[in-house]
């Protein structure tokens, strides 16, 4: 039976892809995970530590390595450039079609016209003319900026034995602030690059739903569907205003269970700000 170690170090490594919490290893042995910080509940008290992975070695920044019914959690991260050598930053996709263009409306002063199209006068013989309003679509160009990083989770915590986490329900929630002149539109929050794993060091099969934030006026974009029975992680779509606060939750249905993961999570930064993102209910 494999040690606790070497366990913790096959799953972060299936799991996490070199992932480093507070730096990025430039390590080329795939095997090597440096500075993660992590919860290690049996050393420390429940206090942060840092932990330092290699070749199936586990240790504490004490130098102390972690027993056999040692703990390991980590809650969820976004946005630190988890990935070693993974490019984070900012990424301009022009290919994407634009959202829909906003209204104006506009005042103007027309003449009046007779029955017969003629041009109607008063009793001097000057034109007559009312004020009229008329709603104009405003020729703005838009061009989407779109931002990709990981959610980076881990728990490896014993429950009576069992380590694999079975639940299902609000698993993420990320909060955004719409904008100032964004555009009525649809704005889709993406998954992809699903990377789960259980306690068996297995990764799992896992399919993802985008979602959208829709803005204004637009007609909702619908989402796929969710198919019964296919471990999935779906976006709640969600509707606002500019100015809004809009919280986007990410919920996974038929989990088998699972001890960590890492997703891709996508959205339109120029109409989108993200303002926090933490574990759903279904996690705490």
């Amino acid at each position: 039976m494999r040690s606790m170690r070497t366990r913790i170090a096959a799953i972060l490594v299936v799991a996490a892809m070199g992932i480093t919490m507070s730096a990025c290893s430039n390590d080329e042995d795939s095997s090597s995970t440096t500075g993660v910080v992590v919860t290690d509940e049996a050393n420390n008290n429940g206090t942060d530590s840092t932990l330092n992975v290699e070749n199936g070695t586990i240790a504490t920044n004490e130098g102390e390595s972690i027993d056999e019914d040692g703990v390991l959690r980590q809650e969820m991260v976004f946005g630190q450039g988890l990935i070693s050598g993974e490019d984070s930053n900012t990424q301009q996709d022009a290919t994407e079609a634009p959202t829909e263009a906003p209204t104006v409306v506009v005042t103007k002063q027309v003449t009046v016209t007779e029955a017969g199209g003629e041009p109607a006068t008063d009793a001097k013989g000057e034109p007559v003319t009312e004020v009229v309003t008329e709603v104009q679509t405003e020729a703005v160009e838009y061009t989407p900026s779109i931002y990709s990083d990981y959610v980076y989770w881990l728990d490896m915590t014993n429950n009576n034995g069992e380590y694999d986490k079975v639940f299902n329900g609000e698993m993420f929630v990320f909060e955004f602030k719409v904008k100032e002149n964004t555009p009525d539109g649809n704005y889709e929050i993406g998954l992809s690059e699903p990377d789960f794993v259980n306690w068996d060091e297995e990764q799992l099969d896992v399919a993802t739903v985008n979602g959208y934030v829709t803005v204004g006026d637009a007609t909702a974009n619908i989402p796929n569907q969710v198919q019964p029975g296919q471990f999935t992680i779906a976006v709640e779509g969600v509707s606002g205003n500019v100015g809004d606060t809009v919280k986007v939750v990410l919920n996974a249905s038929d989990n088998p269970g699972l001890v960590g993961l890492l997703l891709k999570v996508s959205y339109d930064q120029n109409a989108l700000e993200l303002v926090d993102s933490y574990q759903g209910s279904a996690l705490s």
